[in-house]
């Protein structure tokens, strides 16, 4: 890590300041928060006790409880896929821009229009190595999912017998002990996966090679570059992560309780926290997206400066 690399990025995001769009991109779910908050709301405000009531096939299937949980769930599914699956493939084209316009930007002109087209080109291989450099976790959540299906199964043919306590808890204790052991490996596995991912993508653009080829390279630069990829890795992501916290800090509970105003009995309150909400909301996302940019512009200039110090 140079000493002049905080400088370099900031000087460059001041430059090309269309970086703040690409920021903004990559930031995209933090918009998706108070969709969340008002989806919970919903939820808990729901009375849950009106379902016991219904004892027959055409009031399960045709009264209004059910079809506002029905509702209820389909939100929550949209939401979902719009946070896990849209914003995933933005914030990759997002990144894919802000990775090409840095590296071209010495040798020929860079816009926001060059930066997205440039992104486009690189988000199937961005995608190919999401999917080789997360495959490990992925194997452990299925591992997971198959611990707690084979465990449900195992405590549902109980059912039928007449085993001792002490079988099921010696069933469900072993079944617990596998879930927490394979979860403990969740964290630390997909923080892992999360920094080669990074730079993965800039050993990809920096020197035009295919996922497989720029994990393989990646690998061998981090073992040759240890020392300085935490540093790395205390700064970047740490100070990233500390700013961001912070913000959460200040405006989640802010926009929890104006969240739950936004349902009052009185109109002009109703108005007044939506627009609340939705300044809050976007200045959040904005201070989300220059910091975003920031330290995505400084992850490039970085692993370049690797590159050059060991090519």
């Amino acid at each position: 890590m140079t000493p002049d690399l905080l400088a370099r990025s900031l000087r460059l995001l001041r430059q090309h300041q269309f970086f703040i769009w690409l920021g903004l991109g990559m930031s995209l779910s933090s918009l998706f928060g108070t969709g969340w908050r008002l989806w919970l709301a919903q939820v808990i405000s729901f009375d849950f006790s009106q379902l016991a009531g219904l004892q027959s096939i055409e009031s399960l299937l045709f009264s209004s409880e059910v079809a506002h949980m029905q509702q209820l769930l389909l939100r929550g599914l949209l939401l979902a896929f719009g946070q896990f699956v849209l914003v995933w493939l933005v914030a990759l084209w997002a990144e894919a821009g802000v990775i090409t316009a840095v590296t071209n930007h010495n040798s020929q002109p860079i816009t926001l229009r060059q930066s997205v087209r440039w992104g486009r080109q690189w988000l199937g291989r961005f995608l190919a190595i999401d999917l080789l450099v997360f495959f490990p976790w992925f194997l452990i959540a299925l591992l997971m999912f198959l611990v707690i299906l084979i465990l449900a199964l195992v405590l549902a043919s109980f059912a039928s017998s007449e085993p001792s306590a002490g079988t099921v808890l010696l069933t469900a204790g072993l079944g617990l002990t596998c879930l927490v052991g394979l979860a403990a490996l969740l964290l630390p596995v997909g923080l892992a996966s999360l920094w080669v991912r990074l730079l993965t993508f800039r050993e990809a653009v920096l020197h035009g090679v295919a996922g497989r080829t720029a994990v393989r390279h990646t690998w061998q630069r981090i073992r040759q570059n240890f020392g300085d990829i935490i540093v790395l890795i205390v700064v970047l992501w740490g100070g990233q992560t500390l700013l961001l916290g912070a913000l959460n800090i200040v405006t989640s509970p802010l926009l929890t309780w104006l969240t739950s105003l936004t349902t009052s009995d009185t109109m002009a309150l109703q108005m007044a926290s939506w627009l609340a909400v939705a300044a809050i909301t976007l200045l959040a996302w904005l201070l989300r997206g220059i910091v975003t940019a920031f330290v995505a512009i400084a992850w490039t200039l970085a692993y370049a400066n690797l590159g050059e110090e060991k090519g």
